[in-house]
């Protein structure tokens, strides 16, 4: 069998709030495979996105273990890229140097790292934009540019906690065709924290539903869909139609 990509086991976090302990998330045991797109939904404050950034290396896990290809995370690393929220684009850098940045930093060659920018920006939509501020984007270009600066250093996961939801209603159907394009066509591994029930069905492979605080998975769906498919379809689809409507049920008054 397939190593999983991220396995947690016996996690739980605590953290020290202004009147005491908070436990913010419950035991939880989760394994990801290499390929999978995992959704992770839930109300606010139920340790969505403190299970993230777990994963991702900024927080460590009170109880249990986390591993990424069987490696113990101790710390942010290069496997792992982040997509945040809010775009966090360097502005003193072009849309092309920002994405070229963490090449750069890992003194990847100005050629090669170039041809790379110039790919991901392509994959994106951006190609015309090289060269432009961060300021003269839209936000939804921005944050474009933000997942093609993640991408661009071929992390093994990515990790992505609310990435459109800043965005208006259009722009955000708009990225999550891109997104789902991106996904089929790269295989990445993706966890990807969303407040949207819709979004977490059409995006995803799997979907989990996290219990109020402390949170823990209380709902592990699987999402029958074919990668081919546009969102127009799925949207349509008798499957996925069913499938949101466990996850809604489940979010508002725990598993069907």
């Amino acid at each position: 069998m397939t190593e999983p990509r991220i396995k947690l086991a016996e996690v739980e976090h605590v953290y020290e709030g202004r009147s005491g302990a908070v436990q913010a998330l419950g035991r939880t045991d989760l394994t990801v495979q290499p390929g999978e797109f995992v959704s992770v939904v839930g109300a606010s404050g139920c340790g969505k996105t403190t299970l993230l950034r777990i994963v991702a290396g900024f927080v460590r896990a009170s109880t249990g273990s986390v591993e990424i290809d069987g490696e113990q995370v101790t710390g942010p690393a290069p496997e792992r890229g982040v997509v945040f929220q809010r775009p966090s684009l360097y502005p003193w850098l072009s849309v092309a140097g920002n994405v070229e940045f963490g090449l750069k930093m890992r003194r990847v060659p100005r050629k090669a790292r170039r041809e790379t920018a110039r790919r991901y920006l392509d994959l994106v939509g951006l190609g015309d934009f090289a060269d432009a501020a961060p300021y003269e984007l839209s936000g939804g270009m921005q944050q474009r540019c933000q997942i093609a600066r993640v991408l661009a250093t071929e992390p093994s996961t990515v990790l992505m906690d609310e990435p459109f939801g800043a965005l208006d209603a259009l722009t955000r159907e708009k990225l999550q065709g891109e997104l789902r394009s991106i996904w089929a066509a790269e295989q990445r591994t993706v966890l990807f924290v969303t407040h949207s029930v819709e979004e977490a069905v059409l995006l995803s492979t799997r979907v989990l539903v996290m219990s109020p605080r402390p949170g823990r998975v209380i709902l592990d769906l699987p999402i029958e869909s074919d990668p081919a498919d546009d969102l127009a379809t799925l949207r349509t689809s008798p499957a996925v139609l069913a499938a949101a409507e466990k996850v809604r049920a489940a979010v508002t008054s725990g598993p069907a």
